[in-house]
């Protein structure tokens, strides 16, 4: 890509003045990594590779497993306070409706206060994350979250300052759809108050793992979205391994043999019967679009990341500040890899200043 190329974009991400609202979690990241062996006090290896610790798994047996634990962070996580915050970093004014905590805000999401607006329901959740080099094994107490719904949404915040926020924002997101029950519900209710006041407004989705709902939910919610996309464009944003469930939904694989991909994505993208599809892997992203061309970028792959919890949604936070800013999708695909490579790098949400597209 040229200078001036990135350039512009830099320059129409500081122009932007899109707004979004996000609904409606909130999780603490305990983030910890696995000591394979110790030698001494000072002296200890750590299982790298999911695979490598799978392995420890699976070749004990029947047996128990010990395992000592080094915590690496405290964090703020999940869809709202990871993609909000990603985007405002980017310039996007976002208000955020989720779980941060109920007399006053938990201290990992005061940063997250300070740049964006905050709207708490509640205490939030707890999510344990096994960071590796290659990945990550989540695992969170949902009961915070189980009781998230759209009436308590309403009693809490109030229907007049719900639609307040709906008014005024350009973009909204919902999610994770496979961690929160109530998800149709709340579509239900955030589309029943956008006013018709004949501005666009468009929805973001991360859906996060499938595997956690069965296809008949998945297709049931699909249909869903198909039935608004009409009105509201639908942007759904999935990585590697979610994109190859919904190819395999449709009879189509996930690889770069025969048809291109980005070929594979717009048919995938008209079979959905959503008006955007994006995919991220730790190689490459790709996007389809009903109004343009589907789009290819490469990424700069890290062999040794700082952070990977929060990575996808460091993409997805640069993809809607680009889209947010009017860039093509070549473009958007290109600020939503400079934004995770940033992220994987050093651990740290990228602003416009360190953003090197």
């Amino acid at each position: 890509m040229s200078v001036a190329n990135a350039q512009n974009m830099i320059g129409a991400l500081e122009r932007s003045n899109g707004k979004i609202v996000m609904f409606a979690d909130g999780f603490v990241d305990e983030v910890w990594e696995i000591i394979n062996s110790r030698t001494s006090l000072s002296q200890f290896t750590l299982y790298q590779q999911m695979n490598q610790f799978a392995a420890r798994i699976a070749n004990s047996g029947t047996g128990g497993v010990g395992l000592e634990l080094i915590q690496k962070r405290r964090a703020f996580g999940g869809f709202t306070a990871n993609i909000g915050y990603a985007s405002a970093r980017l310039g996007v004014d976002a208000a955020l409706v989720g779980i941060y905590g109920k007399e006053a805000l938990d201290p990992v999401f005061e940063e997250v206060g300070e740049l964006c607006r905050v709207y708490s329901l509640d205490d939030p959740a707890v999510t344990h994350v096994f960071e590796f080099d290659d990945g990550k094994i989540l695992m969170s107490h949902m009961e915070a979250v189980l009781d998230i719904s759209w009436q308590r949404i309403v009693d809490t915040l109030g229907l007049e300052t719900i639609v307040s926020l709906l008014t005024e924002a350009d973009m909204i997101g919902v999610g994770y759809w496979s961690l929160l029950p109530a998800f149709d519900e709340i579509m239900d209710g955030v589309c029943a108050h956008i006013p018709e006041d004949g501005k666009t407004r468009r929805f973001f989705f991360d859906f996060a793992d499938f595997r956690k709902k069965d296809q008949a939910s998945l297709e049931h919610t699909l249909e869903k979205l198909r039935a608004f996309n009409g009105t509201y464009p639908m942007i759904l944003s999935v990585n590697e391994h979610e994109a190859a469930t919904l190819f395999a939904m449709y009879n189509e694989t996930l690889d770069d043999t025969g048809r291109s991909i980005q070929e594979k994505t717009e048919t995938v993208r008209q079979k959905i019967g959503l008006d955007e599809f994006v995919i991220h892997t730790p190689h490459y992203a790709v996007a389809a679009a009903s109004n343009e061309a589907p789009a290819y970028a490469e990424s700069v792959f890290c062999e040794k990341p700082v952070r990977t919890a929060g990575a996808g949604d460091t993409f997805n936070g640069g993809y809607m500040a680009a889209s947010l800013a009017g860039l093509g999708i070549a473009e958007r695909l290109h600020v939503a890899n400079a934004a995770v490579g940033c992220f994987l790098r050093t651990g740290i949400f990228p602003d416009r200043e360190n953003l090197t597209v």
